[in-house]
């Protein structure tokens, strides 16, 4: 992606708020609450996540846009001695250019239908002289998933790890969603899981939980300011 920081402190949580139910896996649920994320002009966002989620998010400053973050600890509830990464939902406020956003992904932006489609040639530029078999791998190792939400549209992808050990390869998930002049778009690869694991346990895989919650951020306009009242002139 363009961006692939991410800033250390976090604002205050913005909202709270009673939420629907998030299934967990195919045979349990839990509460959810919902989460304002204001990352400035055009990128104010609520979203429902886990009632346990610690959220936050800043606005634009000089040389920065905005940016947000959700923190699920332990988000499949797993009763394990060892020792459980969070679930990190990253986001940064940018313009609305699909191009733009997409440069380095395997997928490309259809103007015309406002869609994306899977693009495996930007990914086998990444690497010298692929042959056809490194090819279908890095083509199976790319999953590319529809991305409605509320109000916008974009694009989400995982991308399974093709080289190094193979006990430490991991998918991550990519995503942008776009609405009018912005979008709000991952930080860096999020990470799904370790591959072995989601093989041995494929309910594991925390791709349908993120994009769940994902698929439920509604853009919000901004507020209106109040008028001044009797005791409160207005601005010069």
């Amino acid at each position: 992606m363009v961006v692939k920081r991410w800033v250390v402190g976090l604002g205050a949580v913005l909202a709270l708020g009673a939420g629907l139910v998030i299934a967990k896996g195919s045979t349990q649920e839990w509460a959810t609450k919902t989460a304002m994320l204001d990352m400035g002009p055009g990128c104010r966002i609520k979203l429902q996540v886990p009632a346990s989620a610690d959220y936050g998010a800043v606005g634009p400053k000089p040389g920065y846009e905005g940016e947000g973050g959700i923190t699920i600890e332990n988000p499949l509830n797993l009763k394990r001695k060892t020792y459980i990464e969070p679930l990190y939902l990253r986001f940064f406020c940018h313009d609305a250019d699909p191009e733009a956003l997409s440069e380095g992904d395997p997928l490309s932006y259809d103007a015309s239908t406002h869609t994306w489609r899977k693009d495996m040639e930007k990914l086998y530029g990444l690497y010298v002289d692929p042959d056809r078999a490194f090819k279908k791998k890095l083509d199976q190792a790319v999953r590319i998933y529809e991305m409605k939400s509320v109000n916008a549209q974009g694009f989400a992808y995982t991308l399974d790890d093709v080289t190094g050990e193979e006990s430490t390869r991991r998918r991550v998930l990519h995503y942008c969603l776009f609405r009018d002049k912005k979008a709000v778009c991952s930080g860096w690869d999020t990470r799904m899981g370790y591959l072995p694991e989601i093989r041995r346990h494929p309910a594991r895989d925390l791709t349908p939980y993120a994009l769940r919650i994902l698929r439920s951020i509604e853009f919000v306009d901004e507020a209106p300011q109040a008028a001044p009242t009797a005791s409160q002139p207005a601005s010069q």
